[in-house]
């Protein structure tokens, strides 16, 4: 076979011969239709209905959110507030001190006491309270004499005899009748047994000074020796005894713990904060120099007048000089008492506050340390806490109808709101409109 050019040629037989191109330069076969890979098609986006549900909640909320965080911003920038009429518990709890009106009693050093009255007893002026004997003295003269007085009544029974005496036989049913009377306390109510004894042996000595004035007795000569012993003793008795006498009405204690010195009546002017902060950590106090070669005899205290020391934070403090509060002592629950504000005194934001109580006090006659609860339901125009400002060191609020700053007390508070009074009459009314 014979190339014969580019274009082709015959054959010998008279066929169409047709040239041969190099491999490199062949033309790609074409497939049959059905070889060929399917052509992707263009993915048809539909838009459903729910996608405009969708679409409007959520420029709801992004409306809402734009909407509050405006409301936000005008609350803040410019907000008002109505007065109304409002009731508060306002309670403070603190650590008090109590202080009685009291007279306290003391003698130089002795050597025995003797108790005339039972404690807690309620006195009138010069009645006896006690018996104080010197130091040195011996009861061997007391023992003398009590047995003396065992003799004298039975030479009396003895000398008397049958003689019918209308007073002796009173005295002697008096006697009767109280003896009776302390048996059945012994039983029942122990409590009175000091002041039967006392008052028996006010009787006995009543009719022994009766029956040695009479005829009879003073003719016996055992009588007339008998009575002379006992003059004698009753002398030297007398020569180392000392009887004190109420000076004025009141209630008897016979208990000290050692602050009356410095907690007393005459000293509430000089309290103040630091002083009640450190008495109520005292446990041991010491005694005053003019008081070391003294002893404690009883206290004679006014249970209607007495008064509450303590320190609290002024800036939380509301009520003022002469005004009254509720107040309570724990372990004492079930009795309220009415308090006046009598003094206060402040260092820095401490303030010492001075309550003063003309209820009866008797319950805390012997108390001294009690933790108190001041305060109770308060009334009157509630603002909310935000609404109080302060402008020159005076708290107030805002009017809304001009602006003008309204000088306030606050009466009481909680967590939310604030009672207040305004300091000038009629400044401020149930629905006031104040800023925030």
């Amino acid at each position: 076979m014979q190339y014969n050019g580019g274009n082709g040629g015959r054959r010998d037989d008279g066929t169409r011969q047709y040239a041969r191109l190099p491999r490199e330069q062949r033309p790609a076969p074409v497939r049959p239709p059905q070889d060929r890979p399917p052509r992707k098609r263009r993915r048809r986006w539909v838009v459903k209905p729910r996608f405009f549900v969708f679409l409007a909640v959520f420029l709801l909320l992004v409306t809402g959110v734009f909407a509050g965080i405006g409301a936000l911003i005008r609350a803040l920038v410019n907000s008002e507030a109505t007065i109304s009429y409002g009731k508060i518990e306002d309670v403070t709890t603190v650590d008090a001190l109590i202080i009685r009106d009291e007279k306290c009693v003391r003698a130089e050093g002795y050597g025995s006491i003797q108790y005339l009255v039972p404690e807690m007893s309620y006195l009138t002026a010069d009645t006896p309270v006690v018996e104080v004997y010197a130091t040195g003295y011996s009861g061997e003269k007391i023992d003398e004499l009590e047995k003396l007085l065992v003799d004298i009544t039975e030479q009396q029974k003895k000398v008397l005899g049958d003689i019918v005496n209308v007073t002796i036989s009173d005295y002697n049913n008096s006697i009767a009748s109280q003896v009776n009377a302390i048996k059945a306390a012994m039983r029942s109510d122990r409590g009175q047994l000091d002041a039967l004894s006392a008052q028996l042996s006010t009787t006995m000595a009543a009719r022994q000074a009766y029956v040695e004035k009479t005829t009879e007795a003073k003719e016996d000569a055992n009588l007339s020796q008998y009575y002379a012993n006992k003059t004698q003793l009753e002398t030297h008795i007398d020569a180392w005894k000392t009887q004190y006498r109420a000076e004025g009405d009141g209630i008897v204690s016979y208990s000290f713990d050692g602050l009356e010195p410095y907690l007393s009546v005459d000293k509430l002017e000089a309290l103040d904060v630091a002083a009640v902060k450190e008495l109520l950590k005292e446990s041991n106090p010491t005694v005053p120099d003019e008081l070391r070669a003294q002893q404690n005899l009883y206290r004679l205290v006014q249970p209607n007048s007495w008064f509450v020391a303590f320190t609290t934070r002024a800036s939380t403090w509301k009520i003022g000089i002469g005004e009254t509060c509720a107040i309570y002592f724990e372990s004492f629950e079930d009795i309220t008492y009415t308090a006046t504000v009598r003094a206060l005194n402040a260092t820095g934001d401490d303030l010492l506050v001075i309550l003063e109580m003309s209820e009866d006090g008797s319950p805390l006659i012997n108390a001294r340390k009690l933790k108190a609860v001041i305060g109770g339901r308060v009334e009157g125009m509630m603002v909310p806490l935000s609404a109080l400002k302060t402008e020159g060191g005076q708290q107030g609020v805002y009017r809304s109808s001009d602006n003008a700053f309204v000088p306030v007390r606050v009466v009481g508070q909680d967590s939310k709101h604030a009672l207040i009074m305004p300091l000038e009459d009629g400044a401020l009314t149930n629905g006031t409109r104040i800023r925030k």
